[in-house]
């Protein structure tokens, strides 16, 4: 049997290899290098990352962008330590979570969310393309 050892790996960059996965592997959950940095974008992969993010979790970057990941972003209890999200072109529906407002950098565009953003300091483009956001610094909301 083979040992593999990360004691030193810090970032896993699994991007641009058109995976295609109904889940995130369980090899990449259960290894300790998940606690800091994982790039998964530009794949196939479907399903959700919420295992990934959770409140206990020690992830300070997730980058899953170009992916098929569809899932309930208001439902999302991400931890305080992540700083960078990026969950561009999926499937991603619901609201955006306040507890984003938080992030270092964030990238929601291209995706299905709604309903009234909360104060944020984030730029437009972070949220362009959704079905139904509005609020600074999209257009107003109507009614």
């Amino acid at each position: 049997m083979m040992k593999i050892v990360t004691d030193n790996l810090r970032h896993l960059d699994l991007s641009y290899n058109k995976f295609q996965m109904g889940t995130i592997p369980g090899w990449v959950t259960s290894m300790s290098f998940v606690s800091r940095s994982i790039d998964l974008s530009e794949n196939e992969i479907t399903g959700s990352p919420e295992h990934l993010l959770l409140k206990e979790g020690e992830m300070l970057e997730f980058q899953a962008s170009g992916n098929k990941f569809r899932f309930d972003l208001g439902r999302l209890n991400i931890s305080e330590r992540l700083q960078t999200l990026d969950l561009s072109r999926n499937l991603v529906f619901r609201n955006v979570p306040g507890m984003v407002t938080g992030l270092f950098k964030l990238n929601l565009s291209q995706n299905h969310l709604c309903e009234k953003l909360l104060a944020t300091r984030f730029p437009r483009s972070v949220f362009a393309g959704n079905d139904c956001l509005c609020g600074s610094p999209l257009p107003p909301c109507k009614g």
